[in-house]
């Protein structure tokens, strides 16, 4: 059982992580705090083998949390969960060994992920290792995927598939989802399980423009894992 803790100072952002982890099996939540002194404090404890650390804490930065971690030599690994868009908390975040970082909002799907990846890096290291699975963990973007239509979910059909896909492969630029079901002429609702479904088999990419009011907008376009794929459908 991995143990998971949470530092985020948003109390019900915090039980959504909670409920979240409580869905996958094989993880468990540990404790969850709000500020940055009861996160160190979290940290150092030994029943916790991961946390999930918010960059902004009560008008502190997260990111002293990480420092502070790698300082003591904290055996302990970190996921990044924030609504910071921007390069230098990334870029701090990877310098200090996160295993993953989250831009709100994030779907469970993503989220899920994220938590399955650590669990195989976890079970990988604690065996013999080969260079496969190595390359597998660090660089699994350079692995292939070829998507059959055979292989599709249950309620994914491969029309509905091709009709987005060739709407996406005819246009360079990002398209938001309102774009996607005009252009694909599919309902919002029927449209976001296939986004989802594309997004978890990277077909697409994803890119968040956050305002200063109201939701953020996302827009997609394909990958170059879609385009090779293309042909199949």
């Amino acid at each position: 059982m991995i143990r998971i803790a949470i530092i985020e100072d948003e109390p019900l952002i915090a039980k959504f992580h909670q409920k979240y982890i409580e869905k996958i099996d094989g993880f468990c939540c540990t404790g969850s705090v709000e500020t940055l002194e009861e996160g160190i404090e979290l940290a150092r404890h030994p029943d916790v083998d991961l946390i999930l650390l918010d960059v902004y804490l009560q008008q502190k930065n997260g990111l002293d949390v990480l420092k502070q971690i790698r300082s003591e030599e904290i055996n302990v690994d970190v996921i990044l969960i924030t609504s910071a868009n921007d390069q230098q908390s990334l870029q701090t975040g990877y310098r200090y060994g996160v295993v993953d970082y989250l831009l709100k909002p994030f779907t469970f799907e993503r989220f899920q992920a994220s938590l399955l990846r650590y669990q195989q890096t976890i079970r990988v290291t604690e065996g013999k290792v080969h260079q496969s699975e190595v390359d597998r963990l660090f660089h699994p973007h350079e692995q292939p995927v070829v998507l059959k239509p055979e292989d599709l979910p249950k309620g994914i059909t491969k029309e509905t598939c091709r009709n987005i896909l060739t709407v996406m492969m005819e246009h360079e630029d990002w398209l938001s989802a309102a774009d996607l079901s005009a252009h694909a002429n599919i309902s919002h609702v029927s449209l976001r399980k296939y986004l989802r479904f594309f997004e978890e088999k990277r077909l697409l990419e994803k890119n968040v423009i956050y305002h200063s009011f109201g939701r953020p907008l996302q827009q997609y376009k394909l990958s170059q894992t879609g385009k090779n794929n293309f042909r199949h459908f």
